[in-house]
């Protein structure tokens, strides 16, 4: 870990004052070299808390700029603090300061300058209405990489926290319910724990629906040595090209993601949550747990049983790539995956999505003058020819952050690069040794269904506790009325 040097030095206020040494080598005072109280009211024209009830300021130093907070701290459900060292010891500060720091709403957070990426597992927000972040300047002039990383990664988190929020406050009633119409089929399911190292040191391509698949494809027809993990939306691309996938990653929990399984065997397993489609489960599913509530009601009746490749990052491509590692593949290429629109293309051909917009063609407004109003009206320009959106990039970085180092990991002919995998073309990567001289294994059977393991009637008497399904509710941040009632009607049919 990086030592920060720095010095407590008493002001004119009779309390200490900080001095650090900077990125640059010299020394700067981070507060006040002689009254550092007059730092006091700085939050008192940024912080707004009728707008937002969770807070994080990035920078404590000795804490005479949250003053203002000992006025405001009910407002808020949570406020975090982050800095990237402990000043705070051994320091003479005013008890209001003091009072503010140790107040049980306010979490205190002091990251190691080289790990930043602990914050990703430290960081949990709690909010309902927004999330601020407020830079200290003081601290950002004396590290400015350091805290601009930092706060890199802060945005990451609440661009996800807030994604998750929404996402949660539209769809909380259907998670339920399909939870709920999904646990009659449980007992049929095989766990993912069992796939466990099942392909341990098999080469593997995940494939997703991006322009550049078109590519892979005519290449992948040829070639039968991976595993192919296809997630729902690429299906129909594969099938055009006559390539069958072993696995089907599918966690939308709208029926319209059926469209994408229309032309799928109903032999091949597809990997799936308790959340997602009932549809889903007509195919053989070997389900995952999430962080849905009836999820966790699960893991503790039947710890580990089932087990979870949830990479938490919200995406299918996600959970595919942690599906992937948890089941030991090993090189893994990452193939349609571009997070953009290269080429001004929004998705690979023969792929549902491809099929769906030529349904907008007409003579007045042609498909690809539509095509091109939507990349430029949705996206930003991030080189010379491609364009992306916000929550491609989003996706991207989410993704990039769970790519763990021991794998070999390929991204293959990639509009935007990850960082944590090597960018290849599907031609070399199908010529590493490990591959071309690799043959196929028959997919290993999976011995035992959930119905040996696990008892149905158990669980449904545990939700039909009032205290129990109250909890799992609010949990589960279903708070309409006419929702409940429908929950209660399902829970009561089973």
């Amino acid at each position: 870990m990086n030592t920060i040097e720095f010095f407590l030095e008493p002001s004119k206020e009779n309390y200490h004052t900080l001095r650090v040494k900077a990125e640059d080598g010299n020394f700067r005072y981070i507060h006040s070299k002689y009254h550092p109280t007059k730092e006091s009211s700085y939050l008192q024209d940024i912080v707004n808390p009728e707008k937002y009830d969770a807070c994080i300021i990035l920078g404590i130093g000795l804490g005479y700029h949250l003053a203002h907070l000992a006025n405001i701290i009910p407002f808020f459900k949570q406020i975090i603090c982050i800095d990237i060292n402990n000043y705070l010891t051994n320091a003479n500060i005013p008890q209001d300061i003091q009072a503010i720091i140790h107040h049980p709403l306010v979490q205190l957070v002091f990251v190691n300058p080289d790990n930043l990426q602990q914050l990703r597992d430290t960081i949990q927000l709690q909010f309902s209405k927004g999330i601020q972040v407020i830079d200290h300047p003081a601290s950002f002039h004396a590290f400015p990489h350091i805290f601009s990383s930092i706060k890199k990664i802060i945005q990451q988190i609440v661009d996800k926290s807030l994604s998750n929020h929404l996402t949660s406050s539209l769809f909380a009633y259907r998670y339920f319910k399909n939870a709920l119409l999904n646990l009659n089929q449980l007992p049929e399911c095989f766990p993912v724990a069992q796939c466990k190292g099942i392909h341990a040191h098999q080469p593997c391509i995940i494939v997703a629906p991006g322009p550049s698949l078109d590519e892979t494809l005519f290449h992948l027809k040829k070639h039968h040595n991976c595993i192919i993990i296809s997630v729902d939306s690429a299906l129909k691309a594969l099938y055009d090209h006559s390539i069958i996938p072993d696995y089907i990653v599918s966690i939308d929990p709208q029926p319209v993601v059926f469209a994408h399984l229309f032309p799928a065997q109903p032999t091949i397993p597809v990997i799936t949550t308790l959340t997602a489609h009932p549809m889903i489960f007509s195919f053989p599913a070997i389900v995952s747990l999430n962080t849905h509530p009836v999820c966790q009601l699960l893991e503790e009746l039947y710890p580990g049983l089932i087990g979870s490749v949830d990479s938490r990052t919200g995406t299918v491509l996600g959970d595919a790539v942690t599906f992937a590692i948890f089941a030991g593949c090993n090189p893994i290429a990452i193939a349609g995956a571009d997070f953009s629109f290269p080429k001004c293309v929004t998705y690979a051909r023969s792929t549902e999505y491809h099929y769906r917009y030529q349904l907008m063609h007409n003579r007045y407004t042609p498909l690809e003058t539509k095509n091109m109003d939507y990349i430029i009206q949705t996206s930003k320009r991030t080189g010379t020819t491609i364009f992306s959106r916000k929550n491609f990039i989003q996706y991207h970085d989410a993704l990039d952050a769970i790519l763990p180092k021991d794998t070999s990991l390929f991204h293959i002919n990639p509009a935007l690069p990850l960082a944590h995998a090597k960018s290849i073309a599907i031609k070399d990567f199908l010529s590493l040794p490990q591959v071309s001289h690799y043959t196929k294994k028959m997919t290993p059977r999976l011995l035992q269904p959930l119905s040996h393991s696990i008892n149905i009637n158990e669980i449904y008497t545990i939700l039909n506790n009032e205290t129990m399904f109250n909890t799992i509710v609010n949990s589960s941040r279903v708070d309409h009325q006419t929702s409940i009632q429908r929950i209660h009607y399902f829970l009561h049919k089973e």
